[in-house]
């Protein structure tokens, strides 16, 4: 169930980058707002996407689970409201949090990585954990 309140956080993240290309400039797009768009928005979709693997295939609704989730929306929020505007610092911001949400990911592949007793498991968290 907690995943459905991840997901309406990604639905939420998607709705603020699109205010990135709501103002026209004489009746286009600016090619680096749009630009930058694109990119926050691979950025959104990748997390989205690793994290929803990792749910998959090794999520148990745990604690452990359950806190990482709490903590990456959190990220998420942050990350959502942390471009404005299309300046480089409040795409620096945007960025080290994408990392801080990379970095919770990674943790959790090395949770599974150490508890699990599967050598299957073990291969695939370290490799998503290694990359």
């Amino acid at each position: 169930m907690i995943e459905l309140f991840y997901d309406l956080v990604f639905t939420y993240m998607i709705s603020q980058a699109t205010s990135l290309i709501h103002h026209l400039h004489h009746g286009t797009i600016l090619p680096i707002s749009f630009l930058i768009f694109a990119v926050i928005v691979i950025v959104f979709i990748n997390s989205w996407m690793f994290q929803s693997v990792f749910t998959n295939r090794y999520g148990s609704s745990s604690w452990a689970d359950i806190t990482f989730y709490f903590i990456d929306m959190m990220i998420l929020l942050y990350m959502s409201n942390s471009f404005t505007n299309t300046s480089s610092k409040d795409l620096t911001t945007f960025f080290l949090a994408a990392s801080l949400l990379s970095f919770t990911l990674f943790l959790q592949y090395l949770i599974v990585f150490f508890k699990s007793s599967n050598s299957n498991d073990k291969n695939t968290a370290k490799f998503f954990a290694a990359f």
